[in-house]
């Protein structure tokens, strides 16, 4: 049985960059990518341990995964499995500081 899927506001937000980004070189791109990330979003929600665990120093990071969105392997999701729902948490390019993100410095 498949976790609930919520996605917290600030995923939202980086969805929308993401969209946006890819929008301004190739609306294809970014169709495909909302794609990837739903197919991604709902493997997860289904298998909720697949993923890396997180190390973080932040407590408030305690039991995330990441993930790679399929088919854009620099693209992370960050979640976490809670009761009965999966939070997607954040979603960004991988090249991006996340240690800092996330650790709150």
């Amino acid at each position: 049985m498949s976790l609930s899927l919520y996605i917290l506001p600030a995923a939202e937000d980086d969805l929308s960059e993401i969209g946006d980004y890819f929008d301004e070189r190739d609306a294809t791109l970014s169709h495909r990518f909302y794609e990837h990330f739903w197919k991604t979003a709902r493997t997860l929600a289904a298998s909720p341990n697949l993923g890396e665990r997180c190390r973080f120093r932040n407590p408030k990071t305690k039991g995330m995964r990441v993930w790679q969105v399929y088919g854009f392997a620099n693209y992370l999701v960050f979640c976490r499995p809670t009761g009965d729902a999966l939070q997607i948490l954040r979603v960004i390019h991988g090249a991006r500081d996340y240690a800092t993100l996330f650790n709150g410095k």
